[in-house]
């Protein structure tokens, strides 16, 4: 089952939402609106990817939830974790900028 390309979410006001998000004028429900449409819909983050009539669908799947899933891992992650680790890294490598 192919799956065909989205170009719009299947609620409109999902689309004015990220319009919103993207000029810098989205208030808090119109960001959850915008990352929940943008990670559930139009990445498929959480559907099923594989297509058994096409290798390069399944492809093309995987490449759209691949975003979804590093959107849903950089929201979830402890970045001051991550910062802390990147330095030490940094450090052993003698490649410390303060």
């Amino acid at each position: 089952m192919t799956q065909k390309l989205v170009l719009l979410p299947a609620d409109i006001q999902d689309a004015y939402a990220i319009q919103a998000v993207a000029r810098g004028e989205g208030g808090p429900h119109e960001q959850e609106r915008a990352i929940k449409c943008i990670i559930e819909e139009l990445a498929g983050t959480y559907n099923m990817t594989f297509d058994p009539n096409s290798e390069r669908s399944t492809s093309f799947n995987e490449g759209s939830r691949k975003v979804g899933r590093t959107i849903v891992g950089i929201i979830n992650c402890n970045l001051e974790n991550v910062t802390k680790a990147e330095k030490r890294i940094l450090k052993r490598k003698g490649k410390t900028d303060g």
